[in-house]
């Protein structure tokens, strides 16, 4: 059954908002972790019935993980899809029910957010460990980590952006990506679109740019000796 998205998210004035850069608390890379070769590659705002099948296809084809960013209303959509990332040994982290900007949302909304999407993962897929939580837009809160950490969730960034949602072209995506990758780098891709967007141009929602740049980007990967790997 499709989840129905309602905007009733309670707006601040954002004048007033209590807003902080915490980017600095939440992990963009492992490098301190793990002194090997090892890179994660993640995907945010599926998952999408066209495009995340072909991006396990190509996952398939080379034998890599991956991290899939779900958000919850998409997971109660196509359940399917959930059951098949994790059945092909990936993992799904909590990218909140709908995508709202939670900088902008009271603290009540932003726990609603990341509850009602754990509670979706647990339903459509029992088997699935959820052990991350991404926030949308990669806004960071002293409250939205707060409440990601009562969730017994660890906040999660990226440190490689390719922008590949705006369709810059299959080469500009893969050498972003070459040009920084580094031992713990964590890659953000997409293999859908926030609701909403899907409305406006079916065009800059397709992520075929995406899923021929990760079938280069995987092989030049490993030629440069990096080791594709799970979140530790």
């Amino acid at each position: 059954m499709a989840y129905e998205m309602k905007d009733d998210t309670p707006q601040r004035d954002e004048t007033s908002a209590n807003r902080f850069d915490c980017l600095s608390d939440v992990p963009d890379n492992f490098e301190r972790q793990h002194q090997s070769r090892q890179v994660y590659l993640t995907f945010d705002d599926g998952p999408d019935l066209v495009w995340t099948p072909k991006i396990l296809d190509v996952l398939a084809q080379h034998q890599v993980p991956a991290t899939f960013c779900v958000l919850g209303a998409y997971a109660a959509s196509h359940p399917q899809l959930i059951e098949r990332i994790i059945a092909e040994g990936h993992e799904i982290a909590n990218h909140t029910m709908t995508h709202r900007d939670l900088s902008k949302c009271e603290q009540e909304q932003t726990r609603r957010e990341i509850l009602e999407a754990n509670a979706i993962f647990k339903r459509t897929c029992p088997a699935a460990t959820v052990r991350y939580m991404r926030a949308p837009y990669g806004i960071w809160t002293k409250e939205v980590i707060a409440e990601s950490t009562k969730a017994g969730l660890t906040a999660l960034h990226w440190s490689i952006d390719p922008r590949d949602w705006s369709r810059p072209g299959v080469d500009a995506i893969v050498h972003a990506v070459l040009a920084s990758a580094q031992p713990g780098s964590i890659v953000l891709l997409h293999d859908g679109s926030p609701p909403g967007e899907w409305d406006s141009n079916a065009r800059t929602t397709s992520r075929d740019q995406t899923v021929t740049a990760l079938s280069r980007l995987i092989p030049a990967l490993k030629e440069r000796r990096f080791v594709i790997s799970s979140l530790p």
